[in-house]
């Protein structure tokens, strides 16, 4: 979708907050079924230090290691998603002899580079957490709180956002939901079948996602799985209230500023959403708190830990 916070947003802020002694040079791979003809002509394209940023790990092999890191977002895939000879292949390929090519990895939370230890059995002192910037193209937007019926906002399309659950939470209730995922003709039926309201948006601006968030009363971001959890600071930023889970790496980044659950009970998830409608207390302390949490996570700070970090790989190269 058009509305997702990509990496190469994520990087463009770093980028921007860098000091002006940073000079960057992109480096783009083309796409799957060239990617290695990418790979091996990168090992021309490089510089005092090379920062693998995207999900092309392996391109570490044609790279100096001492100047290089890798920047793990997530390993959910690998967690989730494969098994088998692919999911042993994979560990192989994207993570195993890539992160070993690596002068320092960094991870955007404490959970994924706990995860990265037990997985690939990495030095804890090669892997340092930096966590994503908060976006800077969302404002703080008050709204009144609709009592009566309030429009819960749940974006993403993963089978890790838990949209099944949110839905037999909802239902005979007068909560309504705001979704931004791709089409789902089996979660519309289930929908319909359980007669609740709904809006549904795919392929949106980021514009567009910034309206959604305007308009609803609580977001909904209690995954199974997260690396991160950037819509967590996005409601944040606009002022309204969240529910997240309590695993992986969302109480990191929600801090104070989210209420959280166990994303694999429904009760819980209908609970905390019946505490955010009828507590006006809770709802106020959740949306000051999230004012507050986002500052641990402006452009300035992340890229000040990114500049460090440089400045380390270039001191050991010339020792």
């Amino acid at each position: 979708m058009k509305g997702v916070h990509s990496i190469e947003t994520v990087f463009g802020q770093i980028k921007d907050g860098m000091p002006c002694d940073v000079d960057y040079e992109d480096y783009v791979c083309t796409s799957k079924w060239m990617r290695y003809h990418s790979f091996i002509k990168a090992s021309k394209f490089q510089g005092d230090i090379n920062h693998i940023t995207g999900d092309i790990h392996t391109i570490s092999l044609f790279l100096d290691k001492k100047k290089t890191i890798v920047t793990v977002h997530d390993v959910g895939r690998y967690e989730r998603d494969l098994k088998g000879i692919k999911k042993w292949l994979f560990k192989l390929v994207w993570l195993t002899f890539p992160l070993k090519r690596a002068s320092y990895i960094t991870t955007i939370s404490e959970f994924t580079k706990n995860k990265l230890i037990e997985i690939c059995k990495i030095p804890e002192t090669k892997i340092r957490v930096i966590p994503n910037p908060a976006p800077e193209d969302f404002k703080f937007s008050y709204k009144e709180f609709n009592q009566k019926s309030p429009v819960v906002m749940q974006i993403g399309s993963g089978n890790n956002k838990n949209i099944y659950r949110l839905i037999e939470a909802v239902k005979d209730t007068d909560f309504r939901l705001l979704l931004i995922r791709k089409p789902d003709e089996a979660i519309k039926n289930l929908l319909t079948s359980y007669k609740i309201k709904y809006e549904w948006y795919t392929d949106l601006s980021r514009s567009d996602v910034y309206e959604c968030y305007k308009k609803c009363d609580i977001l909904f971001f209690a995954s199974e799985y997260e690396g991160f959890g950037v819509p967590i600071l996005e409601a944040n930023i606009i002022g309204r209230p969240v529910i997240t889970s309590n695993l992986s790496a969302m109480p990191d980044v929600a801090h104070d500023a989210a209420l959280l659950i166990n994303p694999f009970s429904t009760e819980e998830i209908k609970e905390g959403l019946l505490k955010i409608k009828h507590d006006a207390d809770l709802r106020d302390r959740l949306v000051q708190n999230g004012l507050a949490n986002v500052s641990r996570f402006s452009k300035h700070h992340i890229s000040n830990q990114y500049y460090s970090l440089y400045n380390e790989i270039l001191k050991n190269i010339n020792a």
